[in-house]
């Protein structure tokens, strides 16, 4: 009689603890594992287009038709300028400046941050041999951008990122593509 009274006891609080705790999908990769082992970093810099990120639980970032100018000093210090409109593409314009350190231990990780010193890695999962477009994630997993050199991609270009993004664990599903507003 004392087991079972234990064991619904267990069940009961087992079952409350589900109820009032988050069980949304929190994805924790090791991205190390999953960035690229080889980069050209002067050739990553340039101009970018987000043409798509992950969006999951319907969650949508306020900021549409983000361009990302990333350059490299002579020291290797990277300066990041972004730029994005609030909610729609023609709302206010909102820019942000940063700075990242790339290590060449490690060339699918560059360390970013937009606010003082606090650092954030973002990883390289992916680039095009011809550095057209590239795949970023931070370092839990759960921010993920479609980066291209061009405002849109071709339906070719669109599958074959869908195919690596699955490749990659994610659901091409929760994929939000910006609208060629650039």
């Amino acid at each position: 009689m004392i087991a079972a009274s234990r064991f619904f006891v267990v069940c009961f609080f087992t079952l409350v603890s589900l109820l009032f705790t988050n069980c949304e999908n929190n994805r924790i990769y090791n991205m190390d594992e999953k960035a690229v082992k080889e980069i050209d970093i002067k050739r990553f810099m340039g101009n970018w287009y987000e043409v798509a990120r992950l969006c999951t639980n319907g969650k949508k970032n306020n900021l549409v038709a983000v361009t990302l100018e990333a350059s490299m000093d002579p020291k290797g210090i990277i300066h990041l300028f972004l730029t994005g409109h609030k909610l729609t593409p023609y709302g206010p314009v909102k820019n942000l400046r940063g700075k990242g350190k790339w290590n060449e231990k490690k060339p699918g990780r560059v360390r970013n941050t937009f606010f003082l010193n606090f650092y954030m890695d973002y990883y390289i999962l992916h680039v095009e041999e011809d550095y057209s477009t590239s795949i970023i994630s931070d370092q839990t997993g759960t921010r993920l951008h479609i980066l291209s050199r061009r405002p849109s991609l071709s339906v070719e270009e669109v599958s074959s990122i869908r195919d690596k993004i699955l490749l990659l664990g994610y659901d091409p599903g929760e994929l939000c593509w910006s609208e060629t507003y650039f």
